[in-house]
């Protein structure tokens, strides 16, 4: 026997239904997903949000991320809460989606280039409405980047987080609870 450890992708939903705390949801939708840089293969980077409130979920994470993005940088100052990529390959790696997603016609909210001159560090980056077929939204890109879509009911959102390969965990916000079917 060999001993072995394995890397589990993920590709995890967070689901914002229109009761949802939104303060709450943006916080952790943000800073949340936002430590490590998006890189832990449960950080729920589609975001589904419901149709009631998503024009002003949108505008709020758009403002959380611009705010994230001023904190960045050198670890070793008070004022950095998020650093960079592990490395330049994985660096690349989240650039190839970006460009990818760039090419394909979908629609930056925020982010999307290179945080600054130096380094690893990759703004940010909301992502509005990608097809659900596309590389963005279907495959791990494991850096600060996140898909919104919307959704009418609770079926369609379930439809939406089910709808991957990957998906190691996944987050709710309502009021009352719902279970991935």
């Amino acid at each position: 026997m060999k001993h072995v450890t394995l890397e589990l992708g993920g590709k995890s939903p967070s689901i914002i239904f229109n009761d949802a705390d939104l303060e709450n949801a943006v916080t952790h939708n943000s800073t949340g997903f936002l430590r490590n840089s998006g890189q832990i293969c449960v950080a729920s980077s589609r975001i589904l949000v419901q149709e009631g409130i998503a024009q002003k979920f949108i505008e709020a994470i758009k403002i959380a991320f611009e705010d994230a993005a001023k904190k960045m940088g050198d670890a070793s100052l008070d004022s950095t809460l998020f650093g960079p990529l592990a490395d330049k390959k994985q660096f690349e790696h989240v650039m190839s989606f970006l460009n990818d997603s760039k090419a394909e016609g979908i629609q930056v909210l925020t982010g999307g280039e290179r945080h600054g001159d130096k380094g690893a560090f990759v703004q940010p980056t909301v992502l509005l409405s990608p097809n659900v077929n596309s590389r963005v939204y279907r495959e791990e890109i494991f850096g600060p980047v996140v898909s919104v879509l919307t959704f009418k009911d609770e079926e369609e959102a379930l439809r939406l987080a089910n709808n991957t390969t990957y998906g190691l965990g996944g987050t709710f916000c309502q009021c009352s609870m719902a279970v991935l079917a």
